[in-house]
């Protein structure tokens, strides 16, 4: 037998990953309903405790808005959810949208490449399959992944797939006018919905895929939109607050939520000797933020939806103003001009 022949029947015999998890249904079922076990048993890392109950959040609403501060890890749940959704849902792709492509693949993408280097996330690299060719201008990267300069992918062994798309945010992100997915993020949406009005006229209407159960709280398609809060006369406060009217209604399929750095815990970290307090919390970050706007901190730093008091008027007064305005049936005056008209 010569050795080519030899060569081609080793490479025959070395194992493959398998097309489909190899597990019972009882298995799975343990896996989809525990979001965070299953980020144990796929990625191996431990979640704090209150960043497993940001996932579950996730996994079990179906509109949720993350108003939480800069530094207390949204972007790792992110990738999380979505690549576990991709791998335990049948017939179920998953985007992202950044306003920035460069920071997408800086902030998120670049998780692929931290655990196809990791020993304890063998499972979740095993599942993640190249197709056999990739399209002009893009290729496959060594993070098992493909990457081209309108949208980055992950393929995986069951069909499904997740995407980054570049965003097309000053044209109302018409790029994304034929994607359709299952599960979306959003993020940095506030700043989105400064800038335009993409979110209302393409990015929501992209998560209409076909699922098991439009109505059930994991198979129903997901939109998660996370960004630090803002002040109230922020664009995009109208839209947080009327996603808050529909929870005080008691709409079950809605969630505002909020962290920040103060939320890491004592617990014990992945890092040697280290709680998740010590090893994630950016204190030289904190002390910098903390000396700033205190208006813009309590939205940057703590997540929190307040009021601003930059100004001749605190922002508390406008909003009061405007309301009154409003009931009485008034329209403003927008110039001097017409003020002295109005005499």
């Amino acid at each position: 037998m010569s050795s080519l022949t030899l060569s081609s029947l080793k490479a025959e015999l070395q194992p493959r990953p398998p097309r489909e998890l190899r597990v019972t249904s009882a298995e799975w079922e343990a896996l989809l309903c525990d979001p965070v076990m299953a980020a144990r048993v796929f990625f191996g890392g431990r979640l704090d405790a209150f960043q497993a109950c940001r996932l579950r959040y996730y996994w079990w609403t179906q509109s949720v808005i993350d108003s939480s501060g800069v530094g207390s890890g949204k972007t790792i749940v992110d990738f999380l959810f979505l690549c576990l959704r991709c791998l335990l849902i049948p017939k179920h792709d998953g985007a992202i949208f950044y306003p920035s492509l460069g920071t997408g693949i800086q902030s998120f993408w670049d998780y692929f490449r931290q655990f196809s280097g990791n020993p304890a996330a063998k499972l979740f690299v095993s599942q993640l399959g190249n197709p056999l060719k990739v399209d002009a201008g893009e290729e496959l990267d060594g993070d098992g992944t493909v990457h081209g300069s309108e949208c980055y992918t992950a393929y995986f062994r069951n069909g499904n797939k997740l995407l980054m798309p570049a965003p097309s945010i000053a044209l109302d992100s018409v790029r994304a006018a034929s994607l359709t997915v299952n599960t979306l993020i959003i993020e940095e949406w506030a700043q989105i919905d400064k800038m335009s009005d993409a979110i209302d006229k393409q990015l929501i209407d992209r998560c209409r895929g076909a699922s098991w159960n439009q109505h059930h709280a994991i198979w129903g398609n997901h939109i998660v939109y996370t960004a630090h809060a803002q002040n109230r006369t922020h664009p995009a406060a109208p839209r947080y607050f009327a996603h808050q009217r529909k929870i005080h209604a008691g709409n079950p399929m809605c969630a505002n939520i909020s962290y920040s750095y103060k939320d890491f815990s004592d617990l014990p970290s992945d890092a040697p000797g280290k709680s998740f307090k010590q090893h994630r919390r950016n204190e030289v970050t904190i002390a910098t933020g903390e000396s700033g706007d205190p208006a813009v901190w309590l939205g940057r730093g703590l997540g929190i939806w307040g009021v601003s008091g930059a100004g001749w008027f605190s922002e508390e007064a406008i909003v009061e103003g405007i309301k009154r305005g409003k009931e009485a049936g008034l329209l403003p005056a927008l110039g001097k001009n017409q003020f002295e008209e109005k005499r």
